[in-house]
């Protein structure tokens, strides 16, 4: 029987397979848009992406990664308690918020979610993007539900850190256009049920193949990519596979985030290696810790990962100086390096 590494590496690498026995000559120019109709955009997986370089019998986890065990799935830890839901408007989305909408004024920043695997499952997340939800933000994440995830589980079951994973099994393959839905759905007025939403501040993020469609990121890089509308390109255990497509890099012009998963992450040197790269002067976080690929969203709350999210959104998108501080001063109260984050950033 496949252990659920396993199963998450198979998942995972399949789709990007595929896309290596397709994948067209690098470009020579920089594209007018980030969606080319290809898993993860332009940004996606290319011909650098070889079997030999890829780990045997899945994704080796790191001490930092959460052990099964009780997981309090209480709508989040924020001041309005979260779920997640769907509209008809937005047929192939799980959209994640706060359950009453926040009071007047407070405004409500939307987030834009592309799934691991570039799998069209909304709740694979569930316990991290309902604890990002319950600060008051409106989360719109690539396809619709999927039964038995964190979520609905009983308060304080014993749970597998990749139960969403798991759900999220056979659910299809999302694509960059997903993510563009969603950002036109909102900006056109559609989630004034949810409060007073914050267009202004919208970020496009996602996790391995789906960061890489936020981008394009590979979905979070080709999503936030010659797209004005999206002020923030956040990945998490993500970066450009194929060496041949880093020149794209140069055309962000949204700060960006990424949040690494250490060594163990096979993810790790592309986001090392992307951030350099990124253009002078643009803003740029880059912090990392050791989970391996799989982070800490299985978790209540989505752990560290979920934790560390919730302050870099409330820094850039509220302006909150104590969630800036867990950033750059590592001597503050609760500070990421404390919480045994490496932390590098530039620009901001």
């Amino acid at each position: 029987m496949l252990n659920t590494h396993t199963l998450y590496f198979l998942l995972t690498i399949a789709p990007f397979a595929l896309a290596l026995a397709q994948a067209p000559s690098p470009p020579q120019a920089f594209p007018a848009k980030g969606d080319n109709g290809e898993m993860g955009g332009i940004f996606g997986m290319g011909q650098a992406m070889v079997a030999a370089g890829l780990p045997k019998g899945g994704f080796p986890n790191g001490p930092e990664f959460p052990k099964p065990g009780p997981r309090f799935t209480n709508g989040g830890s924020g001041p309005y308690k979260a779920w997640y839901t769907t509209d008809p408007g937005l047929p192939q989305h799980t959209i994640f918020a706060p359950k009453a909408a926040p009071p007047t004024g407070v405004k409500v920043p939307v987030i834009i979610w592309g799934n691991g695997g570039c799998m069209a499952s909304g709740t694979m997340f569930s316990d991290f993007l309902t604890e990002i939800a319950s600060y008051g933000y409106l989360v719109l994440a690539n396809g619709n539900p999927a039964a038995n995830t964190t979520t609905t589980a009983p308060t304080g079951a014993e749970i597998n850190p990749l139960a969403g994973l798991l759900a999220a099994a056979g659910r299809g393959i999302s694509k960059v256009q997903m993510l563009t839905d969603s950002i036109d759905w909102v900006t056109k007025g559609n989630a004034a049920k949810f409060g007073d939403i914050d267009i202004a501040h919208l970020a496009a993020a996602g996790q391995s193949c789906g960061g890489l469609e936020g981008k394009s990121i590979l979905s979070s890089y080709a999503t936030s990519y010659h797209d004005d509308r999206v002020k923030l390109t956040v990945l998490f255990n993500s970066g450009v596979i194929d060496p041949a497509k880093k020149y794209l890099l140069k055309e962000l012009k949204a700060p960006v985030a990424y949040f690494l998963g250490g060594p163990l992450d096979i993810a790790y040197p592309n986001g090392e290696a992307d951030y350099p790269l990124l253009p002078e002067g643009l803003p740029s976080v880059k912090v990392s810790l050791d989970s391996g690929h799989m982070g800490t969203y299985g978790a209540t709350g989505g752990g560290k990962f979920g934790k560390a999210a919730v302050a870099f959104f409330e820094w850039q998108f509220r302006g909150d100086a104590k969630a800036k501080a867990k950033f750059t001063d590592p001597a503050s109260e609760g500070s990421l390096v404390k919480d045994n984050w490496n932390v590098t950033m530039k620009g901001f």
